[in-house]
């Protein structure tokens, strides 16, 4: 039974950092919100490899990680942009959040529905958009992050071929 619960706990674990860092941030502790975003992440990896590992996929699972990820990786770095700088602009800020979020939640809801049978994403994945956005907010100026989260946006919409870690013929990523 362990077999079955550990990916599902892995998943459970991500979605826990997340929570975790937005919490984090409306006590304007940034730097263990980002701790936290980049700990899901690991538990992320990990989910998908433990359920490949120990062949236990199902459709209760890929709901999970979705769900997962959109708290972890759309959620909160769209609030760490915002706490960190966006909300100087006011409703404009606050828009670019939703942009983010709400191009976050599609792109998980595309690859549930259609996507997780093939052998590369198409567009890119909502924790490497988060990747992207968190660097960005760490090293680029605020004035820039508005265009990068357009641009990550409409990544994450779009039909780019982005090739995965996954291995050839295993068509069951990240699925419990």
């Amino acid at each position: 039974m362990l077999r079955y619960a550990l990916p599902n706990l892995c998943t459970l674990c991500n979605f826990t950092c997340g929570v975790l860092a937005i919490y984090n941030l409306f006590e304007q502790k940034y730097l263990p919100a980002i701790f936290l975003i980049s700990l899901g992440l690991c538990f992320d990896v990990l989910d998908g490899w433990t359920a490949r590992k120990l062949h236990v996929f199902s459709l209760f699972g890929k709901e999970l990680d979705s769900l997962s990820d959109l708290v972890t990786f759309g959620l909160a770095p769209a609030f760490l942009a915002y706490q960190f700088g966006l909300w100087s602009y006011g409703l404009w800020g606050l828009g670019f959040v939703l942009i983010y979020t709400i191009s976050a939640i599609i792109r998980l809801a595309r690859f549930n529905a259609v996507q997780s049978d093939l052998s590369t994403f198409l567009g890119l994945p909502v924790p490497a958009a988060a990747i992207l956005l968190m660097i960005s907010i760490l090293c680029l100026p605020l004035w820039l992050w508005i265009p990068i989260i357009i641009v990550l946006s409409y990544l994450m919409l779009s039909s780019i071929v982005v090739p995965h870690f996954k291995k050839t013929g295993d068509t069951t990523y990240g699925v419990r």
